[in-house]
């Protein structure tokens, strides 16, 4: 049977994070099923990062070979098409733009902030339209993450390289970025964030002592410690990888479940970014953290918002797609509306400072889905609008 082109996906441990376990399935799976949608007769081939070309390419076949380095990659149906119709017309070397990437080269200029896989199938049918047949040659190497040659052009290589060293070598006329065919690139670095949204919510004098719960690999922290070097940092983290990382920017690190934590005294604040939804009782921790807290302590939160539109719209359609981080991040246990996390934050004791309502612009059809709801008398726009909630409360 002949194919119209190969794809070599990596086959590697994960690390020990949920999440990022999750994502590599995740990100697996979505691209095969892409790759069917785009050519359903794409041969398919998992590979590890000791075998050579000389074991893997007599099990290729068809003209174009999408080589796979990074397991936290999607390839859109577009991308697909548009890397091998490039291989075709004779590109030896081509790789797609990506959403985020070390290769400022290769980042995309996105037309709206994707939220979920339907509307990163618009983001890259989008682009894909806009610029199929627009591509430009690079004087410097391709991001490994995702490339794209031609068989013919491999086979020059030396037989007894490894897949996972092979680079994209500089050559007249190659290599070229393919600027319509987009994939998605990446979770764990979410994990890293600084999160300047929540470090803002901190109150210029007065704090002393902070508690950073959930704090993933410390960008809170190192944030947080840039600004304020004085405050004492107490940091939460269940994992331990992540734990370990975020250590350095801590004064005290606790590994341990959060319902576990013993703290010997008060603090001034206490953070809480995106946690309470992964919690079994955030209601009975949101009381145990305001006894936590001093008298005229605080409370920064931040919680995804369930009533976002691509979570509507996607519970009318009958679906509920978990993804690795986000919206319907596959670690979330509860979920929070306006009015819920309102209710929940007075019912534990707290008056709240500062609400905010974070929103990412929508699509074109999230567009038209906000206003199709709230035309039918269905929808509340700046509940449909808002992907987030920033907060700080206070002790009653």
């Amino acid at each position: 049977m002949h194919h119209p082109l190969t794809i070599f996906w990596p086959v590697s441990p994960a690390p020990d994070i949920d999440e990022i376990q999750f994502s590599f399935s995740f990100c697996r799976k979505m691209s095969r099923r892409f790759c069917k949608i785009a050519y359903p007769g794409a041969l398919w081939l998992d590979y590890d990062g000791f075998e050579s070309i000389e074991t893997l390419f007599p099990k290729a076949d068809g003209q174009v070979l999408i080589l796979v380095k990074e397991p936290e990659t999607v390839l859109s149906p577009h991308a697909i098409r548009i890397l091998h119709d490039l291989g075709q017309a004779g590109h030896d070397i081509c790789g797609p733009v990506f959403n985020q990437s070390t290769f400022p080269q290769q980042v995309a200029s996105l037309p709206a902030v994707y939220v979920d896989m339907d509307s990163f199938l618009e983001v890259s049918e989008i682009i894909a339209e806009e610029k199929s047949c627009e591509y430009f040659q690079l004087s410097t190497g391709l991001d490994p993450a995702c490339v794209s040659f031609r068989l013919d052009f491999l086979r020059e290589l030396a037989p007894s390289e490894l897949i996972s060293t092979i680079k994209a070598p500089n050559r007249t006329g190659s290599p070229i970025v393919a600027q319509g065919a987009l994939a998605h690139s990446g979770f764990l670095n979410a994990f890293s964030s600084q999160r300047d949204d929540l470090v803002r919510l901190v109150p210029d004098s007065g704090m002393h002592d902070i508690l950073d719960v959930g704090c993933a690999m410390g960008g809170y922290g190192k944030t947080l410690k840039r600004i304020f070097p004085e405050v004492r940092l107490t940091g939460v983290e269940l994992n331990p990888v992540m734990a370990k990382k975020a250590a350095p920017y801590y004064d005290k690190m606790l590994n341990i479940p959060l319902e576990q934590a013993d703290f010997s005294g008060l603090f001034d604040l206490i953070n809480c970014g995106d946690i309470l939804e992964h919690l079994t009782n955030p209601w009975g921790m949101l009381k145990r953290l305001r006894r936590l807290l001093r008298n005229s302590g605080r409370l920064v939160l931040s919680i995804p918002n369930a009533g976002h539109w691509s979570v509507v719209r996607a519970l009318l359609k009958g679906q509920f797609q978990y993804i690795p981080l986000g919206l319907l991040c596959i670690g979330h246990l509860r979920w929070f509306t306006e009015s819920s996390i309102r209710e929940s934050l007075e019912e534990a004791g707290f008056e709240i400072e500062i609400f905010e309502k974070q929103q990412i612009p929508p699509t074109r059809e999230g567009e038209k889905f906000i206003r199709d709801m709230c035309t039918s008398g269905y929808g509340e726009e700046p509940s449909l609008r808002a992907n987030e909630f920033l907060l700080r409360a206070i002790r009653k």
